[in-house]
């Protein structure tokens, strides 16, 4: 499957459709289960109904009552990360997360190469898609290959079809050259966006990249700011990750993390921050007056060690990610809900948990300009199809416990993006496995790892 493929007309008949907003973009979030006809033009639903007639020349396929609801959309990924699944264990175990940068990431976005960039982010892109993800907010590193990087992570998602917001991590790691590469492959891309209008739904979008404010100098930071505001668009950057953003910049005499990016006029309408496990009360409500988006990554942060995120105190503009994980987004909010019921700071509740679920449509909808998360009339044909076994009924009053603890990749039966069908259960995956393992193996040796 690519990019390029076209859409078919196709009836989908008798589904039993969830989808969590109305079509209309200024909207709020009002999940319901309906049984419904999808009539399927090009990219975009152009009928909903019941007992809907078949057009001449249309594809008509009976769901018998199958699920139909929106695929899912991961707001924080790093899909450089997904051929560290598996990797040989260090001779020593990382002991902090300082250990965990220093000896696993920073090695590995120093080794990869154009061809290791590509075949990640279709590896990557190939996990999402049979998980149900079907746009991905990815934050990229790749310091070994930076010119151009950004496209090749285009097309290892445009080898499964997927839609992204992509973003290349800006850092002064590597020193003021290194730094000056990263800014200019953002505006490279930024531009490029610019330069293609699109052609119907975005495929892609795209935001400006940084690492975590203690890797970044202030002149990095007034850089930053002014890509920004040139382009429009927000930052994407991790955000008190633990305490080693607010420890090292109060080594450096900068302010906390939150603070100094405000001062640069960072935190902005339209910037995402991942992570937020060491902010407080005043920050959130930062976040929350400047109209920024904030993303748990709760699994990251249990494999990190970094601590638990507030969850409970996010501003209203939240939502979840898998940081350098797999896409399962099913996954990742049964662990934010089960991990936020227990002991501690006090359970999540279902309110929060559909709060961050929804809150992922939401902040698609806010940079597309697209109606995600709805499958009336109008909306983009991005679904997930299930397979016929259901155990128990889903119903208006039900959705949210079916996702904390019924739905499961294995139950999907096809995906679609675009009016296209870009996964069916079973399907070969779209690049060699070999090749992928040889490339995994290439990346692991250059990290210092045998493989």
């Amino acid at each position: 499957m690519n990019d390029q493929a076209a859409a078919a007309d196709v009836l989908l008949k008798n589904a039993l459709v969830l989808d969590y907003y109305p079509v209309a973009l200024d909207a709020g979030p009002r999940p319901q289960v309906r049984r419904a006809d999808l009539r399927i033009r090009g990219e975009r639903i152009v009928e909903r109904g019941t007992d809907l007639a078949p057009a001449p020349g249309e594809q008509v396929r009976d769901l018998r009552g199958v699920t139909v609801l929106p695929g899912n959309v991961n707001a924080h990924a790093h899909l450089y990360a997904a051929l560290l699944a598996g990797m040989p264990l260090a001779a020593r175990r990382p002991e902090s997360f300082t250990d965990i940068l220093t000896q696993i990431w920073w090695p590995l976005d120093r080794s990869l190469d154009a061809d290791a960039v590509r075949l990640s982010a279709a590896a990557g892109a190939w996990d999402a898609v049979r998980c149900g993800t079907t746009l991905v907010f990815d934050h990229h590193a790749s310091l070994a290959c930076v010119d151009g990087a950004l496209d090749l992570v285009e097309q290892g998602l445009g080898l499964v079809g997927l839609r992204g917001c992509l973003s290349y991590e800006v850092t002064d790691r590597g020193g003021k050259g290194q730094r000056d590469v990263t800014l200019q492959e953002n505006e490279r891309y930024l531009q490029k966006l610019s330069d293609r209008p699109d052609q119907g739904v975005a495929r892609y979008r795209g935001l400006v990249g940084a690492h975590a404010s203690f890797t970044l100098e202030d002149r990095t930071l007034e850089l930053l700011e002014g890509l920004c505001s040139r382009y429009g668009v927000g930052l994407h950057a991790h955000l008190a990750e633990g305490t080693t953003d607010r420890e090292v910049s109060r080594d450096r005499g900068w302010k906390d993390p939150l603070d100094r990016l405000n001062e640069y006029g960072l935190v902005r309408p339209g910037s995402v921050f991942a992570h937020g496990v060491d902010l407080s009360p005043i920050d959130m409500q930062l976040l929350e007056d400047k109209g920024a988006w904030l993303v748990h990554c709760g699994r990251s942060n249990m494999h990190n060690g970094v601590g638990r995120a507030p969850v409970d105190r996010f501003p209203s503009r939240c939502a979840i990610g898998t940081d350098g994980l797999d896409d399962n987004m099913w996954g990742e909010l049964r662990a934010t809900y089960f991990r936020g019921s227990e002991g501690g700071r006090g359970p999540l509740g279902y309110a929060d948990a559909a709060r961050f679920w929804l809150g992922n449509y939401a902040l698609a909808r806010a940079v597309f300009g697209e109606p995600f998360g709805s499958l009336d009339a109008g909306a983009p044909a991005d679904l997930i199809v299930l397979h016929n076994f259901q155990k128990t009924p889903l119903a208006d009053e039900t959705w949210l416990s079916h996702l904390l603890t019924d739905f499961h990749p294995w139950d999907i039966q096809e995906v679609w993006v675009g009016g296209r069908r870009v996964y069916g259960s079973g399907d070969e995956p779209p690049v060699d496995p070999a090749e992928v393992q040889r490339s995994a193996a290439r990346v692991w040796r250059g990290m210092g790892l045998d493989g």
